[in-house]
């Protein structure tokens, strides 16, 4: 027998069986449209699942989708049952989960939403409000997040960094995937027992993972080498070249507050920003000047090739043992020079050199966490911010990890 059109726009397009269609309206005060629903199965104990007389009755407004931006509302009757066994009890309804006024299909289509734009606009879109689009798109994930923890996903090659998520200096710990750049897990401060509290969470996981491409935070190195001590810590070069440019700038600045007052504004105009810049990015104009560096400025073009030497051992495409000669060459010359700040540097890479040598081993950085950080800034900008940091959590799972991949995909 073929099913009525009522039955069909029911169970395609918003997922409900077993109800039948009374009436159709549009409620102009609420500006949604109420359609009244009728079960069509006899009432049932929920208990003892025997058909039973039915009790009393009451009415339930179902959120069940969207037409045209118009929320759209089911007024089912709910019965009690009375149970000459069990007693009074109210009979269970399939559109909703518990006390939940709004269908699973239709939470699952909220999230979808909610992942590439922020409350007030998904509520505008769907003519819903902004409290009941926030209430649908929390729990909605955080029914994901309880799938996702049972088995957090793990990779062999990560990379971990900070994000600042709130005024007052607070930083939130981010764990990503580098070979597809998703999100895994996002824990809330940056000090070594957090990162050791991130590692839990992939449970026998951690110790799939091979490679950590990280910054010079020493309490990440810590808690790496203390959770997963086979794992080969891999420093990105890029934080190591902006550590060098920062002591080339006190220096810089020492040498010029030697001078005076003409020289000074002459060299911070001309200079700073030239012995900063790698050679290789330098114009004629930059050159020309270089070569007058060379005669009139004999410290400044001297610590600009120091800096060019150091970072060129990393461009060479050297091996291990290589990198490691020229490196404790590059320190020997570094260490026989005046400069302060250089010879505080030198001692650093010294000290760290077996890590920072694991780079030429494994040549990664930490580029796909910047770029990730850019859009967890972008993800906190378009709510305003969070207050809350679970709730922070499963929005940067959703919009740059897996979570979304949890969705049922019949739904």
């Amino acid at each position: 027998m073929s099913q009525s059109l009522e039955v069909k726009f029911m169970t395609e397009l918003f997922k409900i069986q077993g109800y039948s269609v009374k009436d159709i309206n549009f409620d102009r005060f609420k500006r949604r449209i109420l359609i009244d629903i009728e079960k069509t199965d006899k009432s049932n104990c929920p208990s003892c699942l025997f058909p039973h007389n039915r009790y009393d009755s009451t009415f339930q407004d179902i959120l069940v989708g969207v037409v045209l931006g118009r929320p759209v509302y089911v007024r089912l009757k709910v019965y009690r049952i009375e149970c000459p066994v069990c007693g009074i009890l109210t009979e269970e309804q399939t559109i909703s989960e518990g006390k939940k006024r709004y269908s699973k299909s239709m939470g699952y289509e909220v999230i979808r939403y909610t992942e590439f734009l922020d409350t007030q606009s998904v509520s505008k879109l769907l003519g819903l409000s902004q409290s009941t689009v926030y209430r649908i798109d929390r729990d909605i994930l955080e029914e994901l997040m309880g799938e996702y923890r049972e088995e957090v996903p793990s990779s062999s090659v990560i990379s971990v960094d900070e994000v600042s998520y709130k005024k007052g200096h607070k930083y939130a710990t981010v764990i990503i995937n580098y070979k597809d750049a998703h999100v895994l897990w996002l824990e809330k401060g940056r000090k070594s027992w957090d990162l050791k509290r991130a590692y839990r969470q992939f449970g026998n996981g951690v110790d799939g993972i091979k490679t950590v491409a990280m910054d010079f935070w020493a309490a990440y190195e810590r808690a790496t080498r203390k959770v997963i001590p086979e794992a080969q810590i891999v420093f990105d070069r890029f934080h190591l070249s902006r550590i060098l440019n920062r002591k080339l700038e006190d220096e810089r600045r020492k040498y010029q507050n030697q001078l005076s007052e003409d020289e000074r504004k002459m060299i911070k105009k001309q200079c700073r920003w030239l012995i900063l810049k790698r050679k290789s990015r330098l114009n004629e104009d930059n050159l020309a000047y270089l070569e007058k560096l060379k005669k009139d400025n004999e410290p400044l073009y001297d610590l600009y090739l120091l800096k060019e030497d150091f970072l060129d051992i990393f461009q060479a495409g050297k091996n291990r043992p290589e990198a490691k000669e020229d490196i404790l060459k590059w320190v020997e010359v570094v260490l026989a020079t005046k400069y302060k700040k250089l010879k505080q540097f030198a001692r650093s890479v010294i000290k760290r050199l077996d890590t920072i040598l694991n780079w030429f081993d494994v040549p990664i950085s930490n580029a796909k966490s910047e770029g990730i950080n850019n859009v967890i800034k972008t993800l906190l900008k378009r709510a305003y911010g969070y207050r809350d940091f679970d709730y922070f959590r499963m929005k940067t799972l959703q919009k740059c990890g897996y979570l979304m991949k949890y969705l049922p995909k019949e739904i």
